[in-house]
């Protein structure tokens, strides 16, 4: 038989409904993955994520990949989206995936900009994680929301950026992706890449060499930091997302090779004992 894929919905502890489909293998391991997207995109990343799955089901590993809120079909809004509702919106999930399938253990996945939340929150509740992995992760959001944007001066907001803020209730990050003011608000004071001296869990970081949006310099540096059992997985000339350059669909054959060189390593690092 092949895995069973089953929608479902569960709540974060602020009452937000969440969105997410779990994958169950025919003959099970006992090990568990929660699967965390990115900013502005949905639990299935563009089909990657929904191969990720497959991938792992067949190696006996079940997963719950699901919407962060304001995102695909989870409830609330981008506007109101923060830091801390995410780590709670992940709590939940485990909670969730660990009740549906039995299993005593689950481990951690997560990419870009849920990559240094997933970091945080294995530093700071270890029994929580067995093993932890991390998709080309934003280690420091106050770089990539403050400094990198022309929208602060000497980390206020120009006047401008203010009314905006005021006005639409967000500052666009890109397209998809609104910055709320909780989050622009915290991201002075959350420290990812601090927090992975504290991380216990055995730790896979994937990150492409051609990667522009996060350089691969910022995993380098991560796993300098890292204190327990880790790998960094280079992937030579892949861009954001484990892609060519400017395929957001990965319908590349390129691409597709290269997540299916990450689901490989997915597999291989959570198979092990």
């Amino acid at each position: 038989m092949p895995p069973r894929s089953t929608e479902t919905t569960f709540c974060s502890p602020d009452g937000t409904t969440l969105a997410g489909t779990i994958m169950t293998p025919e003959t099970r391991s006992g090990t568990s993955v929660v699967l965390v997207h990115g900013g502005g995109v949905t639990r299935h990343e563009a089909g990657f994520f929904t191969r990720l799955a497959a991938g792992l089901a067949e190696y006996g590993i079940s997963s719950l990949r699901f919407d962060l809120p304001g995102h695909g079909e989870s409830d609330g809004r981008q506007e109101d989206l923060s830091l801390a509702g995410v780590l709670n919106s992940i709590s939940a999930a485990r909670a969730h995936l660990v009740d549906q399938t039995g299993d005593a253990q689950a481990s951690l996945l997560a990419a870009s900009f849920s990559g240094g939340l997933a970091a945080l929150y294995a530093a700071h509740r270890p029994d929580d994680v067995d093993r932890l992995v991390l998709f080309n992760p934003l280690l420091d959001y106050k770089n990539r929301f403050v400094d990198q944007k022309d929208f602060w001066h000497n980390e206020y907001l120009t006047p401008e950026a203010a009314y905006d803020l005021t006005a639409h209730g967000f500052l666009p990050h890109s397209p998809s992706f609104k910055l709320s003011r909780a989050l622009l608000n915290e991201v002075f004071w959350f420290d990812a890449r601090a927090a992975l001296a504290d991380v216990q869990a055995p730790t896979l970081i994937i990150h492409g060499t051609k990667d522009t949006f996060i350089p691969v310099d910022s995993s380098r540096n991560a796993i300098t930091r890292l204190q327990h059992e880790h790998w960094l997985l280079e992937l030579e000339g892949a861009q954001h997302g484990f892609a060519v350059h400017d395929d957001p669909t990965y319908a590349d054959p390129q691409s597709q090779a290269y997540q299916a060189e990450a689901i490989v390593a997915v597999q291989d690092w959570l198979s092990r004992a």
